[in-house]
């Protein structure tokens, strides 16, 4: 009709990249899988290892919730009962410097739990480098121009 534009029915593509430049992508897409792959293995080595230290600092919190919520009962009755009997201190005494006792020792293995589980977040050092250094080499690879490679002579020239 008049005043329509005409369409270009041409189906091939005039934008197709260089045999050089399909291939590269090829490669860095293979080289960036690998990559993934590598660093999966090394997150899931790291969380196993992880695992082994957890174990310690985790058992050492339980037995002092454990101490902290019962106080042992018996060992501080016993307790009291000495102070009452052996050093003349009223019952009320002799309990108050049992339960603080008991508080005492619990406070403790919570502080060495504690401090261990702290080391614990040192498990993943090596992940997080590794990680840093395949981002940085993603970076510097997707940088490099299809171009400037695809300008490269090849043998057959």
């Amino acid at each position: 009709m008049v005043g329509e534009t005409t369409m270009n029915m041409n189906t091939e593509s005039t934008t197709a990249a260089p045999n050089g430049a399909s291939q590269g992508m090829g490669a860095l897409t293979h080289d960036m899988m690998s990559l993934a792959e590598l660093q999966f293995e090394l997150f899931r080595n790291d969380c196993h290892a992880g695992m082994k230290g957890l174990l310690i600092p985790v058992g050492l919190l339980l037995v002092a919730g454990i101490v902290g919520l019962g106080t042992v009962p018996i060992a501080l009755l016993l307790m009291t009962e000495i102070l009452i009997q052996v050093a003349g201190q009223s019952r009320a005494w002799a309990m108050s410097i049992a339960a603080l006792t008991g508080f005492i020792v619990a406070v403790a293995l919570a502080v060495a739990g504690w401090s261990q589980l702290r080391g614990v977040g040192r498990i993943f050092q090596r992940s997080r480098e590794e990680w840093a250094r395949n981002l940085n080499w993603i970076k510097l690879a997707l940088k490099r121009s299809p171009a400037s490679e695809s300008q490269q002579p090849e043998d057959g020239e």
